[in-house]
């Protein structure tokens, strides 16, 4: 098996422990001998992105989610997201920004630091690359262990990825999942939590990307109205939307009860 770098990773981030988990912006510089196989590739707005982790050590089987927090249990390395394991291989799905030069990718989510080897592109594509049904493993310990700043960042790449843009409706739902997992106590895409939706098509997508929650697997409904209602096994949570600020600052700046009004009932 023999591999050779197309391009390297120019990120202003050196350091892996400096690496947030949603990544950075970055830049990706292809070799001039791969530049033509860049044709087309403006067209797509994300990318998968292949690296070789080089400083990755390459003997560790079991590992600890520890850019959340070193409590959390050890896991076998295939079923984390973990750099180090037997082959290093990064693969993720980035936000092409744009083309410079013909060889220089402009990127955001970049989770790779400065002078990561290429292996590979290619072009993202929803209908084969997105299992918008797959399931995982309950979330809720992980959560409980990450910072509220980081619990929101992810809470936005998902409301994101699946909106397609971050507005006020978006943040609002944001401010909501936020609310409904302190209330809940537990991660929103758990199988046993439903979600009703209200009428607003920005904060309706944004929940939908958030939980998961589907007409096909029972968890999803709506309501029409302004009310928004997060249920599990023996509580609900009520949300009734007051008003949705005209910018995404101003949402994330603002307290939860100029937004919404919440009811739990046990």
């Amino acid at each position: 098996m023999e591999l050779s770098p197309i391009g390297l990773v120019r990120s202003h981030l050196r350091l892996r422990s400096d690496m947030p988990v949603q990544g950075v912006e970055a830049e990706i510089e292809v070799f001039p001998d791969y530049a033509e196989a860049l044709s087309g590739v403006e067209e797509n707005s994300h990318l998968i992105l292949i690296c070789w982790l080089h400083e990755a050590d390459r003997a560790v089987l079991k590992a600890v989610a520890r850019k959340v927090s070193r409590d959390l249990p050890e896991k076998g390395v295939f079923s984390l997201r973990s750099p180090e394991r037997p082959n290093p291989l990064s693969v993720s799905v980035v936000r092409l920004r744009g083309v410079r030069e013909g060889r220089f990718l402009e990127l955001e989510n970049v989770d790779v630091i400065d002078g990561t080897p290429v292996v590979d592109i290619k072009p993202y594509q929803t209908g084969w690359d997105c299992v918008f049904s797959a399931t995982g493993h309950d979330r809720t310990e992980k959560i409980e262990k990450m910072g509220p700043g980081e619990y929101r960042e992810g809470l936005i790449r998902e409301a994101v990825n699946y909106h397609g843009e971050l507005c006020p409706g978006v943040a609002v739902a944001v401010r909501v999942a936020e609310a409904a997992t302190r209330i809940l106590g537990r991660d929103l895409r758990h199988p046993l939590v439903s979600v009703t939706l209200g009428a607003d098509p920005c904060i309706a997508d944004a929940l939908i990307g958030i939980t998961g929650a589907r007409l096909g697997n029972h968890r999803l409904g709506c309501s029409g109205t302004d009310r928004y209602v997060f249920a599990c096994p023996g509580e609900e949570v009520v949300f009734h939307l007051r008003t949705v600020p005209e910018s995404v600052d101003a949402v994330f700046a603002c307290s939860e009860a100029v937004l919404f009004d919440c009811e739990i009932c046990r």
